[in-house]
């Protein structure tokens, strides 16, 4: 189903274009810390994430431009200054990023892509996996969240395929008793749902 454009979209983004970032022009200068997130929704988890830790920067980048703007919004509205956001195609914009200038990536709720012919897709498959590797910083970490249990089953044998050590792996986040979780709009809807939540930490090998 084609999602409905949202009012007034082109107005909107241009409102919130202080927050954008144009990965179009070269390599980007980029502050440190930097915590990434890929796919980020309708930005419930990467705000309130950004808002708990203002020492930290974050960028939140969604292909979706009627999605993203609604998180460019309620970072507008928080009057966040370590938030930014890229509207594309993470394995485009990933060209821009220096090598080593992301401490930690989320990826929460990836599509799953479950057929096998699409598994190149996922945002845990080994040649996602190498674009990580290279703009994370030494020891740099990326926290997976998702309710779909085969496609954490595979990025369970995908990330020490490709040089990453694996922590803190459950089947059962919310029955872990796991501190600190900050939920997106998406688990939250499972949640209600009776839906376990499956997370894992994956350390870049030194």
């Amino acid at each position: 189903m084609r999602m409905r454009t949202r009012g007034h979209l082109s107005e909107r983004l241009e409102r919130c274009g202080g927050l954008a970032i144009d990965y179009r022009g070269g390599r980007l200068n980029l502050p440190a810390p930097l915590h990434l997130e890929i796919g980020c929704g309708k930005g419930d988890f990467i705000t309130e994430t950004a808002r708990l830790n203002p020492e930290i920067n974050y960028i939140a980048v969604e292909r979706v431009s009627n999605v993203i703007v609604l998180a460019m919004e309620k970072a507008a509205r928080a009057e966040l200054t370590n938030l930014k956001f890229i509207l594309g195609d993470f394995a485009e914009a990933a060209e821009s990023f220096p090598d080593g200038s992301v401490d930690r990536i989320y990826l929460n709720f990836s599509d799953p892509w479950p057929k096998n012919g699409n598994a190149k897709r996922r945002l845990t498959h080994g040649r996602f996996l190498e674009l990580y590797k290279r703009i994370l910083s030494d020891g740099g970490e990326i926290f997976f969240k998702t309710d779909n249990r085969e496609l954490f089953e595979f990025s369970l044998a995908t990330f020490p395929e490709n040089g990453f050590e694996l922590s803190s792996v459950t089947f059962d986040l919310h029955g872990s008793g796991f501190e600190g979780n900050i939920m997106t709009e998406y688990e939250r809807r499972f949640t209600e749902m009776g839906v376990p939540i499956c997370r894992l930490e994956a350390r870049k090998k030194l």
